[in-house]
Formats: structure tokens, sequence, C-alpha cells
């Protein structure tokens, strides 16, 4: 069952990269800008994403990303809406890693850790090294003390 202040993770889109992964090209931008203003009106998003964003077209992606539950959205004062993100980007890539993990180990077991590891060496090596690490401490914390 869904948290209530969480968006539900959409499908993941291998394809595209980045945010665009899991939202469409104009979310994934929305959701980067208000990530980084933390609260923002749709004027102050506009301005973010630059000259050629609409503010009738982006009003309604934010309104589809309240709806989606990726955003909150809050009346002021005055009669704009103030926009913020559900979750912080970190939780929000936390969640999505960690589905996207479990979902290719439930389906492909050793075949995706495998492809996990020749992956980490083309991509970055240093990376290897560094989950080496945390799979010995994890281990030696899972041992039991004599």
């Amino acid at each position: 069952m869904s948290q209530p202040n969480r968006a539900e993770l959409p499908a993941f889109k291998l394809d595209q990269q980045g945010l665009a992964r899991v939202f469409g090209e104009l979310e994934a931008a929305v959701m980067d800008a208000v990530w980084s203003l933390e609260a923002a009106t749709v004027a102050e998003v506009c301005a973010r994403l630059g000259q050629d964003a609409n503010y009738k077209t982006v009003t309604t992606v934010m309104n589809r990303l309240v709806a989606k539950g990726a955003l909150r959205r809050r009346h002021t004062s005055s009669r704009a809406f103030v926009y913020s993100a559900s979750e912080s980007r970190a939780a929000f890539e936390t969640r999505l890693s960690r589905r996207v993990a479990e979902g290719l180990l439930r389906d492909f077991g050793a075949l995706a850790v495998a492809q996990f590891v020749d992956a980490m060496d083309a991509v970055d090596p240093e990376l290897r090294a560094r989950l080496e690490t945390m799979v010995k401490s994890a281990r030696d914390s899972a041992e039991p003390q004599a």
C-alpha cells in the first residue's frame, strides 16, 4: 500500500536518462527545479526552466505531479500556489533505486548481480572497491561475536 505523502513510482524507462527514466521530460525538469528551489510557484519554476517554458503547460504538469503525489501544493496569501516536493530528491532516488534493484534481483537473481559487477567496472572502477568494502562491513557486522 502506498504512503500518502510519496509519489507512486512510475514505470522505469531504460532508454532514458536521469529523472526522465521515471517522469516525462518536462515532469523531470519541473521536479529538478522544485527540488532545487525547495518550494516554488509556477512562475518561479518557469523562470528556472528558461524562456521556452509555457506558463499554462508548466501549471498543468505541476498539477499532474500533485495528482501523482510527487508534489504538494499549498495556497499562499496571494493567489499563487506554492509547490514543494513530497519527498527529498535523495529519498526519492533511494526508493526508486531500491525498487529497481529488488525487481532485477527477484526476476534475474545472480545474473543481475553479475551484470551489476560488470557494469561497475565499466562505469566507475573505484565503485567496485567501495562495494567490496560495504559487503565486507555488512558481513562483519552480521557475524556473531565470540
